[in-house]
């Protein structure tokens, strides 16, 4: 395991968020470019990055992935949602997809409807904690590794992480919202939000950065120190005025914000690590967010309830042709690979 990709933490920052400026930023762009999006079989990817032939059904490079998502962005961006009603009358419009700008505004309400939520019922009690989780992006030779499988091996402790955080919280309210950020390489790491009602300290919080040690095969314990505020970072965030150190509750909603997309920028414009991690989770079909279920109750304080009188019938692409739901060389979206003498990835 290279120690390189471990000391590549993230800060809380308005600013530049992804990495501190001292931090080397794992293998080069031009390696992990070349490197295939898995070398596992039966791991499950969009169509759009499979190739297949007689011998079997083989990812794309990470490369051509980037290129493969920025067409389907681009063709994406020109489609429209078909709706019906009982008389037959129909309508076009429907959500951004997950990567265009005014999808991060949604978000963004989402975001601060959580931090309203929370703020209300938690009053002058309310902590929060940001925790990092991050993954070595290299094997032990110091070569980049495939993507996909960095990711999937990034988000094996997923199950420990969140048992043990309820384990250390029991007994007091919180809730929390993760959010897959990218580092300056393009691979991927953790940030998890929590928010607390009654008194907590770095102390409470490290029983679950070490859950993540212990099931997470490329986690280092040099990049995830529990004295250092970059692993686990808590603030008070219940006070009615500002203490000199900022609001910490609007300072936390920033930084998830900037996670989001929420600034109006072009995703096709975006940095090249940004365009790296959009492909990976376009390409698996993973969420760059996962609140839980009582975050999830606040998000979705301002949503309005479906028209029972309106029924999605297709998808109407960029030259007008309307494809029925379920129809279409892009349903199912997904298949498994299967690469010529690779196993399946491991448990």
């Amino acid at each position: 395991m290279s120690g390189t990709e471990q000391t590549t933490l993230s800060r809380l920052s308005k600013s530049d968020p992804a990495d501190p400026p001292s931090a080397e930023y794992g293998p080069s762009a031009r390696r992990s470019l070349k490197q295939p999006l898995t070398e596992h079989s039966e791991v499950s990817l969009r169509r759009e990055v499979l190739d297949e032939d007689r011998d079997g059904i083989r990812p794309v490079t990470w490369r051509d992935g980037v290129w493969r998502w920025r067409d389907w962005y681009e063709e994406s961006a020109e489609t429209q949602a078909v709706f019906e009603n009982v008389e037959g009358e129909t309508v076009k419009g429907g959500d951004p997809n997950r990567f265009h700008p005014d999808y991060g505004d949604k978000q963004y309400a989402k975001l601060k409807d959580l931090e309203r939520g929370v703020k209300e019922d938690y009053g002058k009690r309310l902590h929060t904690a940001m925790l990092t989780f991050t993954a070595s992006s290299t094997d032990a030779e110091g070569n980049p590794l495939p993507p996909v499988d960095h990711l999937n091996e990034l988000l094996s402790s997923w199950s420990a992480v969140t048992r043990e955080l309820r384990r250390c919280m029991e007994g007091q309210r919180y809730e929390r919202l993760a959010i897959l950020e990218p580092h300056k390489s393009g691979y991927l790491h953790i940030h998890i939000a929590v928010f607390v009602e009654g008194k907590v300290t770095r102390e409470t919080f490290a029983p679950v950065i070490n859950a993540h040690l212990r099931n997470c095969d490329l986690a280092g314990k040099d990049a995830h120190d529990v004295t250092d505020d970059d692993t686990i970072s808590v603030r008070y965030a219940g006070g009615d005025r500002d203490d000199g150190d900022g609001d910490h509750l609007d300072e936390l909603a920033i930084y998830l914000a900037e996670y989001l997309g929420t600034y109006g920028e072009d995703p096709l414009d975006q940095p090249e690590h940004v365009q790296k991690a959009n492909a990976v989770l376009w390409a698996t079909e993973r969420q760059r967010w996962r609140p839980s279920n009582g975050a999830q109750e606040y998000m979705a304080t301002n949503q309005s309830p479906p028209d029972p009188d309106w029924e999605l019938v297709g998808i109407e692409d960029g030259g007008g042709e309307v494809h029925e739901v379920g129809d279409g060389p892009s349903s199912p979206t997904k298949l498994p690979t299967m690469i010529p003498d690779q196993p399946p990835p491991p448990d």
